[in-house]
């Protein structure tokens, strides 16, 4: 086999190495980001719940007060009512305290539906609550686990950088920048067997010429299908001979 070949073969396993070392590594800030942003939405919506909350209970309590003020008037009314003499003055007295007491039973359904709306929204800030201390709480092991195999994914794609540099440089640099150009572009696979008669992974028909190059190993061979370099893997003829 053309020595060439031999390296562009390495070159593809340690690229491959490198490749997937490197997808692996990606994930790890993925599935972080991931966790973070579902954390942060659920403590965004344990904020909202937290200020709807903190709203009607505001209202709640002005409506309180304003009932207490309304009740405290019509008291006032009513004990003005045995001091007047004059029935005329007696009679508006009289309509301004069923006017109060009008406003002061609004208030009181207003009042109890808020009740009923603070205590609702209580229970599900409290919920929302719990449920940001259990998911954090949760998700805290798998993010220090991450961080774990974040320095250990760093070391594991450093040392194969340098293992794909080490190979990179034993093959001739035309060769290189093309084996480079194919496996970027074919997704991570630059070098197909030629067994068969046909490409391994665009499975086009080869030409004779181009079978019997590739079985002779002695040139670099391209196909010319899918542009991946070829060559003939005398493991598979064995493979098939001893299933006969």
């Amino acid at each position: 086999m053309d020595p060439r070949l031999s390296k562009v073969l390495e070159l593809q396993r340690v690229l491959s190495v490198q490749r997937d070392t490197q997808l692996e590594y990606e994930k790890i800030p993925k599935r972080r980001d991931q966790i973070l942003s579902y954390i942060q939405n659920l403590k965004e919506e344990a904020n909202a719940a937290e200020e709807r909350f903190i709203k009607h209970e505001i209202e709640q309590k002005n409506f309180e007060l304003e009932l207490q003020q309304g009740q405290e008037t019509r008291v006032k009314k009513e004990a003005q009512l045995l001091s007047i003499k004059n029935n005329k003055e007696y009679q508006a007295t009289l309509s301004e305290i069923e006017a109060l007491d009008r406003k002061n039973s609004r208030a009181e359904e207003k009042l109890i539906e808020l009740m009923d709306l603070v205590e609702k929204e209580r229970k599900i800030l409290a919920e929302k609550k719990q449920e940001l201390k259990d998911k954090e709480s949760g998700f805290q092991q798998e993010l220090d686990e991450l961080d774990k195999q974040e320095k250990a994914s760093t070391a594991q794609l450093n040392e194969a950088k340098v293992k794909a540099d080490e190979v990179g440089e034993l093959v001739p640099p035309d060769l290189y920048q093309r084996f480079v150009r194919v496996f970027e572009s074919k997704g991570g696979i630059a070098i197909a067997t030629a067994n068969g008669g046909h490409c391994g992974v665009c499975n086009i028909r080869l030409t004779p010429r181009l079978i019997q190059l590739t079985k002779r190993g002695q040139d670099i061979v391209f196909c010319e299908g899918c542009a991946r370099f070829l060559y003939w893997d005398a493991s598979l003829e064995e493979d098939r001979l001893d299933t006969l």
